[in-house]
């Protein structure tokens, strides 16, 4: 019988999806995700997403070669990839796809593994469609360059990029429509 990590298993992937759209739906809050004994927390998220019908860029290469069949997207460069994995503590500078006017469904969303997503030193205050006036979030391990950047990148709403943050066994979300304001 084959033996597979829980992350690749049906049941595992339906609370993991569940959990994303409670994130994406009310940004900052924080959403457990299962992720069983993985040390790659953002394989979960990946896993849960990802099929043969998207591409995915891994630019700082924080998957392993044997992660890559599972997932069965397509390797893409930065600037075609739907989906784009980073480590948060490290910047890229990156132009990702941010969609079309007739099409702003085909942009990318940003996959960053973070430290901590209830404790740190980047303090954040959003607020937006899915936020009850202002929700402050504090995070740890995720670069003040990749705030500067997303607002470069959501500035022509709605056009932009959507952000997926993933600690050790949560994921909060930052969606487009969302304001961020540093604190």
């Amino acid at each position: 019988m084959l033996d597979v990590a829980p992350i690749w298993t049906a049941h595992v992937q339906q609370q993991n999806y569940r959990a994303l759209l409670d994130a994406m739906s009310r940004p900052g809050s924080v959403s457990n995700i299962g992720c069983g004994d993985n040390d790659k927390p953002y394989l979960a998220v990946l896993a849960t997403l990802l099929d043969g019908a998207v591409s995915l860029a891994d630019p700082q290469q924080l998957l392993k070669d044997q992660d890559w069949p599972l997932l069965q997207a397509k390797f893409r460069d930065l600037a075609n990839a739907d989906y784009l994995l980073f480590e948060g503590s490290q910047v890229t500078a990156v132009q990702p796809k941010l969609g079309t006017l007739p099409n702003p469904e085909d942009s990318c969303t940003l996959i960053i593994h973070v430290q901590s997503l209830t404790q740190g030193d980047l303090r954040l205050r959003l607020s937006g469609p899915g936020v009850n006036g202002t929700t402050d979030v504090a995070i740890d391990g995720l670069h003040h360059d990749w705030i500067t950047q997303r607002a470069d990148w959501v500035c022509a709403f709605p056009l932009g990029v959507d952000i997926i943050l993933v600690d050790r066994d949560a994921v909060m979300a930052l969606p487009r429509t969302t304001r961020v304001e540093v604190m």
